[in-house]
């Protein structure tokens, strides 16, 4: 069972997959709107709600940031990345994946996962070792988008990107060296998006794999940005380009 905390995760989830929520937790009152709106799903659904103080709330979420809410609720569903494909090819749909290779860091992982359902992404891969993983930190640091996007895990990143090269998806990196820039790149095809780790950046396997390897110029001087920052701009880049008419109207 999973303990997510924070008034957006606890909402997302009861939105999105309310049978997966099974109590709520509630250590503040008041009839603002996003609290009113987790209680009649609560009651809608027959979600009990249990009272509670601020510091059982720390005892039970390991944090002091649950905003005085958490619920019990089941893991994250996973994806196959196949099956997203096939269901973005169906709608005819551009395919845009979001890859970690790596990432740690549970503020970045939910931040680029925030970002990327900004963008449209249909999924965010990630690595079943040497991850952040689907953690409540993780959910926090989303804002609850961790509900709205494919989560697919595996097993090896670099195999992965085979899988998805195979597929016609043209694999793009980010590397502060890259000859490249991020503005001369044409985003609008089926893309698979890699982040690296914080600090190493990618690995040199899954580097070899990428089709393209791309830089944010930052004329600035100063040599990269925090991994969710950096993924954040190339993807939004990314939107840009796919909805400059939209944009430009």
């Amino acid at each position: 069972m999973l303990t997510l905390y924070g008034i957006h995760p606890v909402l997302e989830a009861l939105k999105k997959r309310p049978r997966a929520v099974k109590s709520i937790h509630l250590a503040r009152q008041g009839s603002d709107e996003s609290l009113t709106q987790v209680r009649e799903l609560a009651q809608k659904h027959g979600i009990g709600l249990r009272a509670v103080t601020q510091q059982e709330l720390i005892q039970l979420t390991g944090s002091s940031q649950h905003q005085g809410i958490a619920a019990q609720a089941e893991p994250f569903p996973l994806s196959d990345i196949d099956d997203v494909i096939m269901r973005a090819r169906r709608k005819n749909e551009r395919c845009f994946f979001l890859v970690l290779d790596c990432v740690q860091d549970p503020q970045n992982t939910g931040s680029l996962i925030r970002s990327a359902v900004c963008c449209g992404a249909q999924a965010v891969i990630f690595p079943k070792d040497r991850a952040a993983g689907l953690t409540p930190a993780v959910a926090k640091a989303s804002a609850g988008a961790i509900e709205h996007i494919s989560l697919c895990r595996v097993v090896n990143i670099a195999q992965t990107l085979d899988t998805l090269r195979s597929s016609d998806i043209w694999v793009a990196g980010t590397v502060p060296e890259a000859g490249q820039s991020i503005y001369g790149f044409d985003f609008k095809r089926d893309l698979a998006l890699v982040i690296g780790a914080e600090g190493p950046g990618m690995r040199r396997l899954v580097r070899e794999k990428c089709d393209a390897l791309l830089s944010i110029p930052m004329p600035g001087g100063f040599e990269s940005l925090n991994a969710s920052i950096a993924g954040a701009v190339v993807m939004f880049e990314a939107l840009r380009q796919t909805q400059s008419t939209k944009f430009d109207a």
